[in-house]
C-alpha cells in the first residue's frame, strides 16, 4: 500500500471526501475536500459534544489562502531560502509555493489537517513540501526561517501574544512574514501586540466568491530595526 493510500484510508475513516480541481495562477491543483463542507460543519455543531474550537474550519480553502498562494507564486525562487507556513490547514499555500519551486515546511497543530495536507501534497507531486506538526508554544522549536506565511491565522484573540512571540523566536533577523485575512475580520488587538516588535504594510485584494466581492488583506511584516538590534 502506498503512502497516499494509507493516508486516504485514515482520512476516509473520519470524513466524507472528494478531490476537486482548484486553479491558482497557471496551475490546477488537486485538492482534497470534505464533501458538502458547510453541511458537515452544521452536523458536527448540532451534536452538542463538539466544541467550537474543534470544528474543522481548517478543511476549507479560504479566499485568503488563494490570494496568499498566488502571491507566493509570483515571488522569485531563492536558493537556500527556507519558508514556513503556519496554521496551514490543508496546506494549499505551501503546496502551491512548493510547486512553484520554493523550499517550504507546511505546519499545523491539528493532526487531521496534517493528514489532509500530506495527502494533497502527494496528490500534486509537491516533493519539496515537508509537512510537520508545530505548536507555537513549543519553546524547544529552535529552527529559524527566512520567511513565514499564513492565511486566516489571527482569528483567536487568545493566541495573539503566543503568535507574536513565536514569530519573534522563529523568524531570522532580516526575514519577512506574510499574512492574509478577510477584511471583515477585525483584529486591532493583534496589531497592537505585533507592533511592539514588528512593523507592517498592507494591501487589499478583491476576489469574487459565489458571485460576491470579497476583500482580502495581505500584510507584509518585518521586525523594527530596534527589535533586530536585540537579537
Amino acid at each position: 500500500m502506498s503512502e497516499l493510500d494509507m493516508l486516504m484510508q485514515q482520512i476516509t475513516s473520519k470524513y466524507p471526501v472528494e478531490t476537486i480541481p482548484f486553479k491558482i495562477g497557471g496551475k490546477e491543483l488537486k485538492v482534497l475536500q470534505v464533501v458538502d463542507f458547510e453541511e458537515h460543519l452544521m452536523d458536527l455543531a448540532d451534536r452538542g459534544d463538539v466544541q467550537l474550537a474543534d470544528l474543522p474550519f481548517w478543511a476549507k480553502v479560504w479566499e485568503a489562502s488563494a490570494i496568499l498562494a498566488y502571491y507566493m507564486g509570483k515571488q522569485p525562487v531563492i536558493k537556500e531560502r527556507k519558508i514556513l507556513e503556519i496554521g496551514a490547514g490543508i496546506g494549499i499555500v505551501g503546496i502551491y509555493a512548493a510547486l512553484c519551486g520554493h523550499d517550504v515546511v507546511i505546519t499545523d497543530i491539528n493532526e487531521d489537517a496534517l493528514l489532509f495536507a500530506r495527502a494533497t501534497a502527494l496528490l500534486n507531486g509537491a516533493v519539496n513540501a515537508r509537512v510537520r506538526k508545530l505548536d507555537w508554544t513549543d519553546l524547544t522549536h529552535m529552527e529559524r526561517y527566512d520567511m513565514i506565511i499564513g492565511s486566516e491565522v489571527i482569528y483567536d484573540r487568545r493566541s495573539y501574544p503566543l503568535l507574536v512571540d513565536f514569530l519573534n523566536r522563529t523568524l531570522k533577523p532580516e526575514g519577512m512574514v506574510f499574512l492574509a485575512k478577510h477584511q471583515e475580520l477585525k483584529t486591532p488587538a493583534f496589531f497592537a501586540e505585533l507592533t511592539k516588535l514588528f512593523e507592517f504594510k498592507q494591501t487589499v485584494q478583491t476576489v469574487r466568491s459565489d458571485g460576491n466581492a470579497e476583500e482580502i488583506v495581505l500584510y507584509a511584516i518585518r521586525r523594527k530595526k530596534s527589535a533586530n538590534s536585540g537579537i
